[in-house]
Order: C-alpha cells, then sequence, then structure tokens
C-alpha cells in the first residue's frame, strides 16, 4: 500500500515546488543588474579616490580589481550569508519576509562584500584593513541598500 502512495506522488515535479527567496537573493539578484552596479562603482570609486587617498586611475584599478574579486567571491558567499541569517535568527520565531530578515541581510550583505573588497584592496593593493574598513563599509552600504531601493524607482523600468 505504501509502494502504491508513493507511486501516486511520484510523477508531481517537486522542483517546480522550490521556489524558496529570502532576502538576500532578493539582494543578490539586484547587485547584479547593471544600473546597481553602475551606482555602486560610482560610489565606491568615490570612496577610494577620497578616503583612499588614491589618483583618479589608480582609484578606477583598484575599484575595478576589488569588485571583480567581490563579484567573484560574493556570488557564494552572499547566499549562503543569506543562510546564516535564518539560522541566526531562527529563535526569534520570525518569517523569512520580517523586517528583521532584511535589516540583518542587509548588513550581513554589505559586510561581506567589505570584507572581500577590504582583503583585496589589504593584499593586491597594499592598504591597510583596518584604515579603510570603516569607509569602505559606509560604501558598500550605500551601494547594497541602492540595490534594494533602485528597483522600486522609475530605474528599474530601464530596459
Amino acid at each position: 500500500m505504501k509502494n502504491s502512495l508513493f507511486l501516486l506522488f511520484l510523477p508531481i515535479p517537486l522542483i517546480a515546488s522550490a521556489n524558496v527567496v529570502w532576502p538576500s537573493l532578493y539582494i543578490l539578484s539586484q547587485v547584479y543588474c547593471w544600473y546597481v552596479i553602475v551606482l555602486g562603482l560610482v560610489v565606491e570609486f568615490f570612496a577610494v579616490k577620497f578616503y583612499g587617498k588614491a589618483s583618479w586611475g589608480k582609484s578606477a584599478v583598484i575599484v575595478a580589481v576589488m569588485n571583480a574579486v567581490s563579484a567573484l567571491i560574493g556570488w557564494i558567499l552572499i547566499p549562503i550569508s543569506g543562510i546564516l541569517t535564518e539560522i541566526l535568527l531562527l529563535p526569534f520565531d520570525q518569517g523569512t519576509f520580517h523586517l528583521s530578515h532584511w535589516i540583518v541581510d542587509y548588513v550581513f550583505v554589505a559586510l561581506v562584500n567589505t570584507c572581500i573588497e577590504g582583503l583585496s584592496m589589504k593584499w593586491i593593493f597594499k592598504y591597510s584593513f583596518k584604515r579603510v574598513f570603516w569607509w569602505l563599509f559606509t560604501a558598500n552600504a550605500v551601494s547594497v541598500a541602492l540595490s534594494v531601493l533602485v528597483p522600486f524607482s522609475d530605474l528599474a523600468n530601464i530596459k
């Protein structure tokens, strides 16, 4: 009898119900939109230029390199940070789309990007990680905020 029940449900495509979404995946999908990338690069360029005390050309190179590294590594780490958020907030018994999840995901994504980009600046361009951390975190917080907020604006209708 049990085998018959199993065979009854076998043709149901289980993959169709695998449409789980959580805030960090939403943020990740927006981070890779071209207009969010451009806005984020501009914010980080000026942060590197003025707080990193680099020339215009060196600032462009630093931003390009650290964001290339961040894109490659962050593609894996940002969704993992979303899973960590779920585990971290599990004891509070709130839904995935509760404001607390959005806030923690936002901070985690900005923190992951800051660590990747800051370590890139340290290892490749010999900047002190302690010196760049807070202004880079601020620039990443602005970039991630843009990735969350821009889709709600008229820019989201650009094709």
